[in-house]
């Protein structure tokens, strides 16, 4: 984004990138006599992981995994049932002697359905809806791409018979129980469920920096402050240079962690792969996504009760939402307009007396029903206007701002859904001195160059590890 001109700027200093010279610092007005009454103060993140909350709630968590290897994999085992599905219709072609098209079942006649697989036993009784419970009377018969079910009715009535809407392609059908006749030798299927295997990579993540022995001694105009208000008092280059190189460093962490794309084909400088893995928003692509329009209480209970449904206890529905500065305007307005009927004139809202009143409050966290707890968290990169371009069209600021990320980071169960991966000694940090070092001038000590510089080189091999993705899921803001 073009830098933004103000009338009340009297003075810009030119960027530059990687290899700092006393050129730089000079047409940046930063070569200058050493003055006491300025203080740049400047926030130094690589202390603090305020900035970078997928890092902050994973490895800060604790949340993290170490490997050997570049890749890992792991399996994830789903439920051992589900339903079958009709794949024809196929008593709709059925002849006066081969089946029933209109009233299926009924005054106890057997018909036929054609499921996707060959699960069921005779004896299993199955049904698409309660109300209509059917035993499989004899062995299936394959037919093409599935496998032709002989079914009964379990009933008394002999006027009730199947709606054939679910002999359609697409019902679902699945089994209750499995019933038998005194001194029967049939009995019932037994379904298994087999893990899926699944892999993911790291990403080699490598940075630098230059800077000449004149630069790095070179008294600047104003002072550095760090994160912790601390003060550098020699003014020196190599200060501000050491601490932004660290603040860009886990800044573009936290971002491949968020938008890494997979990748085993783009080759580096020596031929080599320069491979990445993927991110949060790649990984959750095959999770629960939905595009919005307005952010509502009733849209996120809903959303939330689709992800936790019939697959996690209730007492372990705890989910952190991860958004930008106006997702979470969005979510505190859902959330007022939910609660509107409910608020009075309180202390939670106005605060004080007489003159004196203050109002104000945001709605931060959200208890919703058959135990779900939603914890807002701000993700500084969904507001990142370097390098999200796509605006809202009347707020004039990142679509991405509105983005909801859903994150089901694990616990209840012993076992984290959300980790941090990193390679057993891949994180690698050291120094190229020449005449300069990064303790100072090389007083006859060994050096890897002839040059009056030195270089700080920073590798590691990370990546982020989502056990199972569907207990996850995106709110996507959508104009269209």
């Amino acid at each position: 984004m073009a830098r933004v001109q103000s009338k009340l700027t009297v003075m810009t200093r030119p960027m530059h990138a990687n290899f700092t010279e006393m050129n730089h610092l000079g047409a940046a007005f930063l070569a200058e006599p050493h003055k006491f009454d300025k203080v740049l103060t400047r926030v130094f993140t690589a202390s603090r992981l305020a900035d970078n909350p997928l890092t902050a709630m994973t490895q800060g968590m604790g949340r993290t995994k170490e490997i050997e290897s570049f890749e890992w994999e792991w399996e994830l085992m789903g439920s051992s049932n589900r339903p079958l599905v009709v794949i024809e219709n196929y008593e709709s072609g059925a002849t006066a002697g081969g089946g029933n098209t209109t009233n299926p079942g009924i005054a106890g006649s057997e018909f036929r359905i054609k499921l996707d697989e060959d699960w069921f036993k005779p004896g299993d009784v199955i049904a698409p809806d309660k109300k209509y419970l059917c035993r499989v009377q004899r062995e299936p018969i394959a037919d093409g791409n599935g496998y032709i079910y002989f079914l009964r009715l379990v009933t008394d009535d002999n006027a009730l018979f199947l709606d054939p809407d679910y002999m359609k392609v697409g019902s679902q059908w699945n089994k209750l129980f499995s019933i038998y006749e005194e001194g029967g030798d049939q009995s019932g299927s037994t379904t298994y469920a087999m893990p899926m295997k699944l892999k993911s990579n790291l990403s080699t993540l490598r940075k630098e920096y230059s800077v000449t022995g004149d630069a790095a001694n070179q008294a600047l105009v104003t002072a550095l402050m760090d994160a912790e208000g601390k003060v550098y008092q020699d003014y020196k280059w190599l200060k501000y240079a050491e601490a932004e190189y660290w603040i860009q460093w886990y800044k573009e962490k936290e971002r491949s962690l968020w938008y890494g794309r997979s990748n085993s084909s783009v080759p580096g400088a020596n031929g080599r792969i320069a491979r990445t893995g993927p991110g949060v928003q790649e990984l959750l692509e095959d999770s629960h996504i939905h595009h919005y329009s307005t952010l509502t209480e009733n849209l996120i209970r809903e959303y939330l009760l689709d992800i936790f449904f019939g697959r996690v206890d209730m007492a372990n529905r705890n989910i952190v939402a991860f958004t930008g500065e106006y997702g979470m305007l969005a979510f505190h307005q859902a959330m007022m307009n939910a609660s509107a009927p409910f608020l009075t004139t309180d202390t939670k809202f106005i605060q004080g007396e007489g003159q004196n009143l203050s109002f104000g409050g945001q709605f931060v966290k959200y208890q919703g029903p058959n135990g779900i707890t939603l914890t807002l968290r701000h993700n500084p990169v969904y507001d990142d206007r370097e390098i999200n371009f796509k605006y809202h069209s009347q707020l004039q600021v990142p679509l991405e701002s509105m983005r909801f990320t859903f994150m089901d980071f694990g616990g209840g169960d012993g076992m984290a859904n959300v980790e941090y991966v990193h390679k057993k000694d891949a994180y690698k940090l050291g120094y190229v001195s020449g005449l300069q070092t990064p303790y100072g001038p090389n007083q006859g000590g060994l050096m890897s160059n002839a040059k009056d510089s030195y270089t700080m080189i920073v590798h590691d091999q990370c990546g982020v590890h989502i056990n199972d993705v569907t207990r996850c899921g995106e709110l996507i803001l959508s104009e269209n």
